[in-house]
């Protein structure tokens, strides 16, 4: 590439110190005006941080009080080349963007003898330290791998070690405004056709299902009929047709098969789908379900689909939700969610033998935080704040779905006076949270994804999107309007299904506990999520975190294949928490489990800073019933916690602290662990619910002496409550690390 360097005042700086022959970079011409000169230098492809290292080592050797050096040229001569390089890689016909704003390009990355996937890892890590969102995927040529980019021009310009592997940098690919305003129905048809044909189907005797329990699906629509039979179209009333009278199940079957349409669209690469679709209607056509039925609603439809094939893995998802005035206590709704996912029937008075926990079946279910009024959205975000999660989203088991956004992208042309309504990053105008919830209950939502974002217009208008700050997904009318527009947290957690059945699909013998724990284990905060914490944060800024955002954004790369960059632990195991001793009910052994750390090689690294990332996830058995829910009267049956051995402690020193805990689940002690703090949450924080995730940072050579963590029960109502005689029950958990 050519790089032009403007050097101020004109003679302050010899061309000559700008050309290094031996990494290949040599001046080309010298011009200029009256004040200045124009240095227009050659540079060979990976040169740019060899460029900026030999400028500021010339700097540093020359920095001494017996010298002249032209330190300050120097600099501004490295801050000339960074703007002259994005100029140089900028092949779009659009202008270059304004340096701050905020918004995503697509970069073309030189493959130089790597794979395609390891040239995009690496940029990717290289941009996660700059707070620079790369996107999942990426589309090859020869030669170039592209990936998607969301930054500022200003921090790509700075970034010397990304824009080392660039070959060249455009805008975006189309929005969902692309497909849904500026296309006619002939026109999209086109478009679905295409996809459709290079989209491959995973057979339906060894795939994963995502289950919609929602106003049932049109699976007429070319994106969705070989992804969805007609024998897997169900409905709670066996009255009731099948077929989609509202749209959105059809929106939502769209979403929880591709994700956001608009990336699939706009590639011209194969789509494979590992998972396939049932549908189970649970609106009638004509009025509503009674609110005290939904829970027995739900309960029909798993076994709607169950008795018909009992052997499928499957994800429920679930978007209905009533909002009313739920402040984190359970309802009828709610718990038989939870009892559903734990796997047996309720238990009748006096309990059921313990040799019938074979009996049991888990199942995963995705919910819906619930939305706020689009009518509400003006008062961002001090309305969300005070919108709790609606109910049943207040289910320990279910995989919980808030949202967020990074569609801020709008055509100035069209809408001259709107402004999206969340930055990029931050928390989506629909999403309700769990900030006035009762302190005791567990943190909700779990995770958020992508809900689209809205619009004002003259800062007082509110719209919902534009078509650009939507998703785009399929509609129940194909032959009309294939396309239609979607978003909320209806959007959000059909992705999150979506992510949950390409785990499925890629580790078959994974329980649907360490399918929810990969999901949560996954999900990072963003940039603008992390910039509500304070510096320390405070217990409070940490505690609204988690009940704004849960654990982060979804990320099925950091979920599904952490293990080609990262080695990571999946432990899945069955104990008995408590036991019968002398008529007592007490509490069972901890489970002991040593981390395989290669510690000659970490302890190598030394004081090189490190993470390490648990998650704990187990399904209870609720007891709603409202009888104080303390002592025998919990609402969870058991609960586990974990530990680590901390880098000062032997093994006996780790063994003796675990024993010695009190372990009590309403206990906010830090269980006199050494290392507390150095965990993001702490044992207090993170003990809330039936999944528990915390993030230790600490040197490499201490990491190396962390070399076991114990999971270990506390108190439920199976232990204090002698008469469900439930002592011996089994419980599962999984354990990542």
């Amino acid at each position: 590439m050519t790089v032009a360097i403007e050097i101020r005042p004109k003679g302050s700086l010899d061309p000559k110190t700008l050309e290094w022959k031996r990494e290949g970079i040599e001046v080309l011409t010298v011009s200029g005006g009256d004040a200045f000169d124009i240095v227009t230098l050659h540079v060979p492809d990976g040169k740019l941080t060899a460029f900026e290292r030999r400028v500021e080592d010339y700097v540093q050797k020359n920095n001494r009080a017996d010298t002249k050096p032209a330190n300050a040229n120097l600099i501004n001569a490295i801050e000339n080349v960074r703007r002259a390089a994005f100029g140089e890689f900028w092949t779009d016909n659009a202008p270059q963007p304004p340096s701050e704003e905020v918004r995503w390009y697509q970069v073309w990355l030189r493959q130089s003898g790597r794979t395609a996937q390891a040239t995009r890892d690496e940029f990717a890590e290289l941009a996660a330290r700059l707070d620079i969102i790369v996107e999942p995927g990426h589309v090859t040529f020869p030669g170039r791998v592209v990936v998607a980019v969301q930054s500022t021009r200003q921090a790509l310009e700075n970034a010397f070690q990304l824009l080392d592997m660039v070959a060249e940098i455009r805008s975006v690919e189309p929005t969902a405004e692309f497909f849904l305003a500026n296309l006619k129905p002939s026109e999209q048809a086109q478009w679905i056709e295409q996809l459709a044909a290079r989209t491959v189907h995973a057979d339906e005797h060894a795939a994963p299902f995502v289950t919609l329990l929602d106003t049932g699906v049109n699976r007429g629509h070319p994106l969705l009929r070989d992804a969805l039979d007609a024998d897997d179209m169900h409905t709670v009333h066996p009255d009731w047709p099948a077929d989609d009278h509202v749209g959105h199940g059809t929106e939502m079957a769209g979403l929880a098969l591709y994700g956001d349409l608009t990336p699939a669209l706009a590639s011209d690469e194969q789509v494979s789908i590992p998972h396939r679709l049932e549908s189970v209607k649970i609106w009638p056509n004509d009025g509503e379900n009674p609110p005290h039925l939904y829970g027995a609603v739900c309960t029909e439809a798993v076994g709607r689909v169950e008795v018909q094939h009992a052997e499928r893995r499957r994800t429920f998802a679930m978007m209905t939700t009533s909002s009313g005035t739920n402040i984190g206590e359970p309802s009828e709704w709610s718990a038989s969610i939870d009892q559903l996912a734990f796997g047996r029937p309720p238990l009748e008075v006096g309990g059921v033998p313990v040799e019938d926990d074979d009996l049991r079946v888990q199942r995963l279910f995705v919910l819906s935080a619930g939305n706020l009024p689009w009518q509400d959205w003006g008062d961002y975000p001090n309305r969300n704040s005070l919108s709790p999660i609606h109910n049943p989203a207040q289910a320990w088991n279910a995989l919980t779905v808030g949202a967020a956004t990074q569609l801020t992208e709008l055509d100035k042309a069209r809408y001259p006076n709107y402004e999206p309504i969340a930055p990029a990053g931050a928390l989506s105008p629909a999403s309700t949270t769990a900030l006035l919830w009762k302190r005791p209950w567990p943190y909700k939502p779990d995770v958020v994804a992508e809900g689209g974002n809205g619009s004002l217009e003259h800062s007082l208008h509110v719209s919902v999107g534009p078509e650009s700050l939507r998703l785009l997904t399929t509609s129940r009318d194909p032959f009309n309007r294939p396309f239609a527009e979607s978003g909320d947290t209806s959007a959000a957690a059909a992705q999150v299904a979506r992510v949950c059945a390409h785990l499925n699909a890629a580790y078959p013998d994974f329980w649907p506990e360490t399918i929810r724990a990969l999901v949560i284990h996954g999900a990072r905060y963003t940039k603008a999520m992390r910039d509500k914490l304070g510096f320390p944060p405070r217990r409070r800024d940490k505690e609204a975190l988690l009940n704004t955002f849960g654990y982060g954004m979804v990320s099925l790369e950091n979920s599904g294949y952490s293990t080609n960059r990262r080695p990571t632990l999946v432990v899945q195991r069955s104990f008995s928490p408590y036991r019968l001793d002398g008529g007592a009910v007490r509490l069972g052994q901890m489970q002991l489990h040593d981390l395989p750390w290669p510690k000659e090689q970490l302890a190598a690294l030394g004081e090189a800073e490190v993470t390490l990332r648990i998650t704990l996830s187990y399904f209870i058995e609720p007891n709603p019933s409202k009888r104080g829910w303390q002592s025998k009267f919990r609402y969870q049956s058991h609960a586990l916690r974990f530990a680590v051995k901390a880098a000062t402690e032997t093994d006996e020193e780790f063994m003796a602290r675990v024993n010695k805990l009190e372990r009590n689940p309403d206990s906010d002690g830090a269980h006199g662990d050494p290392d507390i703090a150095d965990w993001t949450f702490g044992a207090q924080l993170r003990s809330r619910g039936s999944v528990h995730s915390d993030i230790w940072t600490g040197t490499s050579i201490q990491l190396a002496a962390k070399s076991q963590v114990a999971v270990f029960p506390v108190g439920g109502w199976w232990k204090d409550w002698k008469e469900a005689a439930q002592h011996g029950a089994e419980a599962r958990y999984s354990l990542v690390v």
